[in-house]
């Protein structure tokens, strides 16, 4: 990073040019980088993350304020919100693969539900991804992962999916897949105080 003196002749500057050279601030300081374009923005890592992401951040104003409150301490210590606490713990677990929880006192004890995928059908360019089960327990959430052309491995990389486990009546979600072709999918679910389910429910959609 180097730090310029008016940038352009100007007394600030922005953006990229000639897709070569940023200009940007940092800490109100102007500075100019060599452009950089990441080698694979939407990896597998990367979209399973934000799955994640996405599942957390949505799921926080439903957790009850007794586990809210358990995230206090690692706040503190991030000097942060317990909100912030809470996703970045839980996210640093999820880089682990270990499912998170929904207070940080969660002893990984009680089970979630035994819901699975019972088929993967193509509507249009999008799967039907059906689901269903007999016990929801302590219920929080299901991940489901999917693979081109070969078994789904169950890991972070693989995962397309994370959404509320709220019911054991036959239900559905959808995907749309970045390539049409044979997909196979997986499945978990994770309880809320963080108990991973073994993988269940293998499906595909057919030759």
């Amino acid at each position: 990073m180097v730090k310029v003196n008016g940038p352009m002749f100007s007394l600030a500057a922005s953006g990229t040019l000639a897709d070569a050279i940023t200009f940007s601030t940092w800490k109100g300081r102007p500075y100019v980088r060599e452009r950089v374009i990441p080698s694979n923005p939407k990896s597998g890592a990367q979209l399973g993350r934000r799955a994640m992401f996405a599942f957390l951040t949505q799921s926080w104003s439903a957790i009850d304020a007794a586990p809210q409150a358990t995230w206090q301490d690692l706040a503190d210590q991030l000097v942060a919100s317990k909100f912030n606490a809470y996703i970045s713990a839980n996210m640093e677990n999820w880089h682990n693969f270990l499912t998170p929880m929904q207070g940080a006192d969660g002893d990984r004890g009680d089970n979630g539900s035994d819901n699975v995928l019972t088929s993967a059908d193509y509507e249009e360019n999008r799967i039907k991804l059906s689901i269903a089960g007999s016990s929801l327990a302590e219920a929080w959430g299901i991940a489901i992962f999917a693979k081109l052309a070969g078994a789904a491995d169950v890991t972070v990389a693989e995962c397309i999916i994370v959404e509320a486990d709220t019911t054991i009546a036959a239900h559905t979600t959808f995907w749309t897949p970045p390539s049409l072709g044979r997909w196979y999918f997986d499945s978990i679910t994770f309880s809320a105080d963080g108990a991973q389910e073994t993988a269940g429910g293998p499906q595909d959609t057919g030759a």
